[in-house]
């Protein structure tokens, strides 16, 4: 134990389909994507019945994605090249998990504190149901506003009270949050919707629009709730000033419907020396 405590730290790059797990945290009983990255290397270290703890950057609930999750663990392996503990750990992943990149960092590196901020896509598929991707999209049927919600995309950009769009009871006025020393108070720096080519093949009878947000930090379900509210500006019930009365008024009760787990990927996080605005 004081051999391994005295070790370097990794940084792991981890992506995987969200379907299949229960969330990215560990949970009893339940398959998680810490858990599985855990078990991984507690199997590399040669000691299966000690269990490797693995620290995640984000939280993501049951059925969200990541392209670029961030986690952090001792170096079990020192003896491994970086591109050879990554195919390793892979080994003993299955097909709906993977370890993109491994990298050595100081041993006091913590994935989840260390973290400047991180970016967060959601996608939306609006026009006739599309199977090849219905668990990569939030499909609706009928078109949407892409100018409005581009205006009302980008009225979340700057230092804003978010409780109206933090899930999980925590955007209530009464919740223990907001005696925390930050509450519901993050800062977004890019807030913005673009429409993306479907990468499936033909589509000829719809839109592929996408949220893309980056922030210091998020609350639960925080970036699903704001979709549904661009969506419902999307469709005309509510104007783009909408997102201005409900950052005002402070109360998840206000505003409109969670949108689905499938559409969201944790796509980056960002540390020291990263930049948002190197994202495409």
């Amino acid at each position: 134990m004081t051999e391994r405590a005295n070790a370097g730290a990794l940084k792991l790059v981890v992506s995987y389909d969200g379907a299949g797990f229960a969330g990215s945290q560990r949970q009893l009983g339940q398959r998680t994507v810490q858990e599985e990255l855990e078990r991984a290397l507690s199997i590399l270290a040669g000691d299966s019945g000690q269990r490797v703890p693995v620290v995640l950057a984000g939280r993501t609930d049951a059925g969200v994605h990541a392209a670029g999750q961030v986690a952090s663990a001792t170096d079990i392996r020192p003896d491994l090249a970086e591109a050879r503990l990554v195919r390793a750990i892979n080994a003993q992943l299955e097909p709906d998990c993977a370890v993109v990149s491994v990298e050595r960092v100081d041993a006091k590196f913590h994935a989840r504190f260390d973290a400047k901020w991180r970016e967060y896509r959601f996608r939306i598929w609006s026009g006739a149901a599309q199977p090849l991707v219905r668990d990569r999209t939030w499909q609706r049927r009928g078109s949407l506003d892409l100018d409005t919600m581009s205006d009302a995309a980008a009225r979340l950009i700057g230092r804003h009270d978010f409780a109206s769009f933090a899930g999980g009871g925590e955007g209530m006025p009464w919740s223990p949050r907001q005696s925390t020393e930050r509450g519901t108070i993050r800062t977004v720096m890019i807030s913005e919707i673009r429409q993306l080519a479907p990468w499936w093949g033909y589509a000829p009878d719809g839109t592929l629009i996408e949220h893309r947000i980056v922030a210091d930090g998020f609350l639960p379900r925080m970036v699903r709730n704001i979709a549904g509210a661009l969506v419902s500006i999307g469709q005309g019930r509510q104007a783009s000033e909408w997102i201005d009365a409900l950052l005002e008024g402070r109360n998840r009760a206000l505003a409109g419907e969670t949108a689905p787990p499938q559409g969201l990927t944790l796509w980056r996080v960002g540390y020291e020396n990263d930049s948002p605005d190197d994202g495409v």
